[in-house]
C-alpha cells in the first residue's frame, strides 16, 4: 500500500486533539500512541489504513482520565463494522471539525454518529 504521510501530518497537527486518529497504518502494530490500555486499529479504508482504538462506549475514547472534554470524541461503528472505534465529534456542531476535514456520518446503521473525517478518505 502507498500513500504519502503529508496530508495526514497536516490533519494531526491542525487537530483531533492531538492523538494518532487518521494517523496512516498498514497494522494496528504501526498505532504506537494509542492511550495507554487502550488496544489500537487499523481501519481500511478505500484500501488505505488509518488508525484509532477500540472502545465500548465515549467514555473510553478520553485521551486520559484527566481530560477536560472527554465528550470530543464518540465511539462507533465504522461503515457498518461490528466492532467500535473512537472518532473525533461534530455532533455538537458540525462546522466544528478542522481545516481538511469534514463533518460526516460513520456509516455504521442505524446508530451513526457524526465525526470529523479527513476530507481526502471521505471522497472515497
Amino acid at each position: 500500500m502507498t500513500r504519502s504521510p503529508l496530508p495526514f501530518v497536516l490533519l494531526l497537527a491542525a487537530g483531533c486533539g492531538g492523538d494518532v486518529i487518521y494517523e496512516p497504518c498498514d497494522v494496528p502494530d504501526d498505532c504506537v500512541d494509542v492511550p495507554q490500555g487502550a488496544a489500537a486499529a487499523c481501519i481500511d479504508k478505500a484500501g488505505e489504513g488509518f488508525c484509532t482504538w477500540e472502545c465500548a462506549q465515549d467514555a473510553d475514547c478520553a485521551w486520559d482520565e484527566d481530560q477536560d472534554a472527554p465528550d470530543e470524541r464518540v465511539c462507533a461503528s465504522f461503515e457498518s463494522t461490528d466492532d467500535l472505534y473512537c472518532f473525533p465529534t461534530c455532533e455538537e456542531d458540525e462546522a466544528s471539525c478542522p481545516d481538511g476535514m469534514t463533518c460526516r456520518s460513520t456509516g455504521g446503521g442505524d446508530e451513526n454518529r457524526k465525526v470529523c473525517f479527513p476530507e481526502d478518505m471521505a471522497r472515497r
